[in-house]
């Protein structure tokens, strides 16, 4: 009998850490989707912005979106452009490159990621990046080609706090 309880504990043991992954990968997903809107419309105010000045505009590109992933993550637990391994945020994207990194974040009380929201807050952190002159420096540099934005979502104690990572490459 011991011996059978102790089996189903290991086989249950070993479903649940497979599930895990699986859980976690979900969970991010579902993050890049409730702020597909807001990312969206952050690509296209930098792009009209580089519009006015211009410049050609940015496009989306896959290895620069993963950086800002786990940048808007980091940022989540040390706000810095110096990531928790001592390295710069722009040590990312290869050194024969072009490379720039905006951060930004914004908190919420309430926030249901609605679409109205979304392009509420985007409106709200694109003025606050284009008010900064280093922001708006990487936004407008002629240097850069392509663009990765990723946000990242935190349940706080007072709110939920949205950090984007903006990474800029050629």
């Amino acid at each position: 009998m011991k011996k059978a309880i102790i089996t189903i504990l290991a086989v249950l043991t070993v479903i649940v850490t497979t599930m895990a992954p699986a859980s976690t990968m979900k969970a991010e997903a579902a993050t890049a989707d409730q702020t597909m809107t807001m990312n969206a419309r952050l690509l296209a105010d930098i792009n009209n912005l580089r519009a006015e000045q211009g410049l050609p505009a940015l496009t989306l590109d896959n290895e620069l979106n993963s950086f800002a992933a786990v940048r808007s993550e980091e940022i989540t637990s040390l706000w810095s452009h110096t990531r928790p391994d001592g390295t710069s945020g722009c040590d990312m994207i290869s050194s024969n490159k072009w490379r720039g990194e905006n951060l930004s974040y914004i908190t919420y009380g309430s926030f249901g990621f609605s679409e109205q929201e979304q392009n509420t807050a985007a409106d709200s952190v694109f003025a606050s990046l284009k008010a900064s002159p280093s922001h708006y420096s990487n936004m407008v540099s002629g240097n850069y080609t392509k663009i990765g934005i990723y946000t990242y979502i935190t349940n706080t104690g007072s709110g939920v706090k949205l950090s984007t990572a903006y990474m800029f490459s050629n």
